[in-house]
């Protein structure tokens, strides 16, 4: 599996050769696929940004089934993501407009979120901030800023990127998972990994 953190899609390609398997397995494994894409590895959170690319394999007369090879697809995933796989978070462009004596506040505020500020600029009294930063942690902002700057300030935000989210952050979302139901529902099954 490719991964990119700038594709919102999962691509299956199959590039097998001289017939290696038929077309209704090939099918199968591509099933088994989106199933494990959709149902998520780490943390509960579909997969997505990957291009899966099935190269080979073998049928055999007795044990070759659909259900066998979807399970080839289902588990190949799985099995890669356990061991490599990123949590990715949406981070957004946001600018921020508000009158150039709350520009201090304003940029503290970016900070405080773990943004990354980009730019300032200061024109006929009004502090204009460009920055980008983490979408989790713009919720509230808008109570924020009116509260700071008493109700003169405005922000737009728009998608720019996903980005992993940090290490430890990554670990408390697995381990969140792992102890929800859901993710206890799909071991009892003996579906999931």
């Amino acid at each position: 599996a490719v991964v990119s953190t700038q594709s919102t899609g999962v691509e299956f390609v199959n590039a097998v050769t001289g017939g290696m398997i038929t077309n209704n397995f090939v099918k199968s494994v591509e099933k088994g696929v989106r199933e494990a894409c959709a149902e998520g590895a780490l943390s509960g959170h579909k997969v997505s940004g990957i291009r899966f690319i099935l190269r080979g394999g073998r049928v055999h007369n007795v044990d070759s089934s659909d259900w066998a090879f979807s399970r080839v697809g289902y588990y190949a995933i799985k099995e890669h993501f356990v061991n490599k796989a990123t949590v990715l978070e949406p981070w957004m462009n946001v600018e921020i407009s508000a009158p150039k004596d709350y520009s201090g506040e304003v940029i503290q505020s970016v900070n405080e979120r773990g943004g990354k500020m980009q730019n300032l600029d200061i024109q006929q009294g009004i502090c204009t901030v460009t920055a980008s930063a983490p979408l989790q942690v713009m919720f509230g902002f808008s109570s924020h800023l009116r509260k700071m700057t008493s109700g003169m300030g405005t922000f737009t935000m728009e998608f720019k990127e996903n980005k992993p989210v940090d290490h430890q952050t990554q670990e408390t979302l697995i381990n969140n998972y792992k102890e929800s139901k859901a993710y206890k529902n799909l071991q009892a099954s003996g579906v999931g990994i």
